[in-house]
């Protein structure tokens, strides 16, 4: 609500850090006021340099389920832009008590009564309303006998729930700003603010018509006799036209009454007070604003004994004029229901403007009737304009000719408020009707007094947080190593509990040895500070020992890398094993056998180029029982010859097997009995550049993997989950595969599988499966219970495969492959049981599917783009899409495919037994 201020006197511009008072002097609102304002800028300021841009330190706002469709949002601190908002326990979104208007509201999305269908962002949202007594009765001194004091600041917290087809926060947010676009807001990520695209400038009215000589002539500027401060307000807006309202009155706008219906419909309503003098009474032609309540204002006891009223309402010009008598006002038109219900609108308020001015146009002067001014409002790139924005200026009939503040005469300026501020909380999902956190937005901070000081700091002393630092003068002999090692030892002791830190600092570490992470490093977190911290080897040593990887991570709990840029090695070939490996230089950057917990962020993994060479090499190397294996935000490239255009070049199919994440089984003396298992995986914001394939797993139990928003460009072969070796080759397994879609009627074009013992995917199988273990690993723990079932998640993925450097037909791989059960699969093995295939865009070029879909009994594949670009001699397009299953528990709708999907049944009667009227098939 408005409050009656002489004028605004703060101004940013001016950088003043406070103000100061002097004897004899007349005492004045504004600079009271702006101290205020002074003193909360710069706490923002301090804030925002300490916190960031949005965090919490407790672990506040977190989204949880609600129950039904409804959120629970948790108790607890949350830092906006600078503004510090508590919880002190838990919100329930449908109920929120800062959003008693919620109903009516186009901003609120009701609780579903059905399952959402997509993703939502859920977003707090900050808005700082003043507040006077007549809104929060305590703020009224009875001993006055009637007339208020000081206003108050509140901030106001909401919970949206924000439509979204990603599922991470990055593009959610990004969902979230073309709402807020089409509202008229911008956000700024470092101040978190919603700033106002609107701007207005106020000209002085020129007359209508010539003066009259005969009278006394004016200045040009405000006609008026008292000293005021006039305020504007845009109130609604035609989505269609354009054109909008301006709302103008003097006091500020300030004068505010509460009401209450006196006739049904609620056209006359009655003051709780009579105004202040007959000059203040509303009179007919003038204009009012009917607000709701919009958020409790509730004691320390809980008790609630006010409302804030809302900044924008039902606007009205009056015919008739306030009743004296009966102290009511009769309103032009019926009021809407939810402004009768007591439930949703527990008080009425009426607040008085001089006047409504309907259908302006963006950049229109419009004159301010009877002040001699007038306003001009734009909006930034002609966009919308958003209803409540508002200016305060004031005007001295002793300097007609100017406004304060004067910036508002030379330049077009932004709104004084509302102030708003904006922070992401998660992106939510309901698979299979099942609430999920796909992401959580939140950034969560230690406070500075729970930071444990470093123990040993550098000489420097600008060690911060860190445990050790390391520098690249530490990376020869067994440099690096000794610092972990004694980094862990002696900092935590016999608290496992405790995060150890080794930082990195900037430079190239040239290694004589792996670094080697075993279970004594639980819960360390190698981390590279800044940008450029390298990994390499230091020459070229003609030995194996970094066969296992720059970084050998084994039997670890909680280990995390960051931000470290790996420059793969060039490691002799072994001479052992199949052909495929026996060759090949081998390039492995971390090596990861039976982990629990790994995350590995931020890092980039550069493959070295050797075009003459035979090679095998992962990024990411994974075998045995690997739990929670985390992968975001990496790069996977092969590092492209001098003049060789970025995004091009795979390598040859013929002789080099690259992969940037690759999952595979344990070598056993039993091939029968594989050891490999991949729960709680999750891959995200990954790229993948100029390598065989971007992820290949072979596993043989797994569950929940999540593969989300990676992009992977010009490789052969896209995501590639397989089941575990068996006996048969590929080809053979194919073939049976082409026999069971046979069975079941379904026509598969070409190739099934990239398979075969001398194709790509048969040598990058065989290559990995012979690959021998870490030194250290030891047998894995037993398998995962048998009421498990694994299943796995890919969304929002960018898939474009192309062909090898050698392949003169020009042709690639798949760009997905998600095998579950093959026929000969063990009662012991668990596949794939359940597959979510949504929001992806896949695209390649080979006589096969580009998205194969086999043996998985649940399987829902809905809003993908899956093209093939490959055609016979004859002009035929091969398979975009290939669904085979036995089970009925298969849903394929809402695809662009092009190409002719390969796809079962639907378990109902003609014409209703086919999904391809489901999805839009380009053949």
């Amino acid at each position: 609500m408005a409050t009656d201020v002489t004028r605004t006197s703060y101004d940013p511009g001016r950088r003043y850090t406070g103000v100061v008072a002097q004897q004899g002097r007349v005492s004045l609102d504004a600079e009271t006021n702006e101290q205020g304002a002074i003193a909360a800028r710069e706490r923002v300021r301090d804030l925002l340099d300490t916190v960031g841009a949005a965090g919490t330190p407790d672990d506040g706002y977190a989204v949880a389920a609600g129950g039904g469709y409804d959120l629970l949002i948790g108790a607890g601190t949350m830092y906006v832009g600078g503004v510090r908002v508590r919880l002190d326990r838990p919100l329930r979104y449908g109920a929120q008590p800062d959003w008693r208007d919620a109903d009516g509201d186009p901003r609120f999305a009701p609780v579903p009564l059905t399952v959402p269908g997509g993703r939502e962002l859920v977003v707090l949202e900050l808005a700082e309303y003043e507040v006077t007594a007549t809104e929060d009765p305590a703020l009224r001194e009875p001993a006055l006998g009637g007339p208020d004091g000081a206003a108050r600041l509140r901030t106001v917290q909401r919970v949206r729930r924000v439509d979204t087809d990603t599922s991470g926060c990055a593009g959610a947010l990004r969902s979230a700003q073309q709402q807020w676009a089409a509202e008229g807001l911008a956000l700024d990520p470092a101040t978190m603010r919603l700033e106002s695209t609107a701007r207005l400038l106020v000209e002085p009215d020129a007359p209508d018509a010539e003066p009259d000589p005969c009278e006394p002539g004016s200045a040009t500027g405000f006609l008026g006799a008292d000293n005021q401060t006039i305020r504007v307000q845009v109130d609604g807006v035609d989505p269609e036209t354009g054109r909008f309202a301006l709302l103008w009155g003097y006091d500020n706008a300030s004068f505010l009454y509460r009401v209450t219906p006196a006739t049904a419909g609620g056209r006359e309503v009655t003051l709780d007070r009579s105004p202040v003098d007959t000059h203040h009474q509303p009179r007919a032609g003038q204009a009012v604003q009917v607000l709701r309540a919009a958020a409790e204002l509730a004691a320390a006891d809980g008790e609630v004994e006010g409302w804030a009223a809302a900044r924008t309402g039902v606007s009205a010009v009056l015919a008739a004029p306030y009743d004296p008598d009966t102290r009511t006002v009769v309103l032009p038109g019926p009021l809407p229901a939810y402004c009768l219900d007591p439930a949703a609108t527990p008080q009425l308020y009426l607040r008085v403007w001089e006047g409504r001015l309907d259908g302006v146009a963006q950049g229109e002067a419009v004159p301010l009737p009877g002040t001699g001014l007038r306003v001009r409002v734009t909006a930034d790139g002609g966009g919308p304009l958003h209803p409540g924005d508002h200016w305060s200026f004031s005007v001295r009939p002793a300097t007609p000719d100017t406004v304060l503040p004067a910036r508002l005469l030379r330049t077009a300026q932004p709104p004084d408020g509302p102030r708003l501020w904006a922070a992401p909380l998660a992106v939510i999902g309901w698979p299979f009707g099942a609430f999920r956190v796909l992401d959580d937005c939140r950034r969560q901070f230690v406070p500075l007094t729970g930071i444990e000081p470093c123990t040993q700091p550098e000489p420097t002393g600008d060690q911060g947080c860190c445990t050790a630092v390391a520098t690249p003068d530490d990376a020869g002999g067994s440099g690096l190593q000794d610092i972990v090692d004694r980094a862990v030892q002696e900092h935590r002791g016999d608290e496992r509990a405790t995060r150890v830190t080794v930082c990195l600092r900037p430079g190239r570490y040239e290694l004589d040895q792996p670094l080697v992470l075993t279970g004594r490093h639980d819960r360390l977190h190698l981390e590279g500070c800044g940008e450029g911290a390298v990994l390499a080897v230091r020459g070229e040593p003609d030995d194996g020992r970094f066969a296992q990887g720059l970084v050998t991570v084994v039997g670890t709990e909680d280990l995390r890398i960051s931000g470290i840029d790996f420059q793969l090695p060039r490691v002799p070939p072994a001479g052992e094993g199949p052909d495929v490996l026996a060759d090949s230089v081998r390039s492995v950057g971390v090596r990861v056998a039976g982990c629990s917990g790994l995350e590995v962020t931020a890092c980039t993994f550069g493959f070295p180029e050797l075009p003459e060479h035979q090679m095998f090499g992962a990024g990411v190397f994974a075998c045995g029982d690997c739990r929670g294996l985390e992968v975001t935000g990496c790069r996977f490239e092969r590092q492209l010859r001098r003049g060789q255009p970025a995004g091009t070049g795979v390598p040859p199919r013929s002789s080099q097997l690259l992969a940037g994440l690759l999952v595979t089984t344990v070598p056993d003396e039993d091939p029968q009995t594989p050891v490999s298992r991949l729960f709680d995986m999750l891959l995200r914001d990954n790229v993948f550049r100029g390598l065989s394939v971007g992820v290949a797993a072979s596993v043989a139990r797994g569950g929940d993997q999540r593969i989300e928003d990676n992009r992977v460009r010009g490789c052969f072969g896209g995501v590639w989950l397989l089941p575990p070796p068996l006996t048969s080759t590929l080809d053979e397994e194919a073939e049976q595969l082409k026999e069971v879609a046979a069975e079941l009627g379904i026509e598969v074009r070409g190739q099934l599988l990239a398979g075969g013992p001398d194709t790509l995917l048969g040598d990058l199988l065989t290559a990995a499966r012979a690959y021998p273990a870490p030194d250290l690993f030891t047998q894995p723990e037993p398998p995962a219970p048998p009421w498990l079932e694994p299943s796995v998640v890919l969304r929002d993925n960018r898939v474009d495969c192309a062909a090898c450097e050698d392949e003169e037909d020009r042709i690639c791989g798949p760009a997905v492959v998600v095998w579950g059960q093959p026929p000969q699969q063990t009662e012991d093995d668990v596949g794939v049981q359940m597959l979510t295939l949504y929001g992806n865009e896949l695209t390649a070029c080979w006589n096969g599917p580009v998205a194969g879909v086999l043996q998985v009994p649940v399987s829902t594949v809905t809003g993908n783009m899956v093209a093939n670009r490959f055609t016979d001699g004859e002009g035929a397009a091969a398979n975009s899409l290939t669904v085979l299953s036995r089970d009925d528990r298969t849903a394929v709708t809402g695809n662009v495919l092009t190409g002719r999907p390969a796809l079962p049944d639907r378990p109902l009667t003609s014409p209703f037994d086919t999904w391809l009227p489901l999805n839009t098939v380009i053949p």
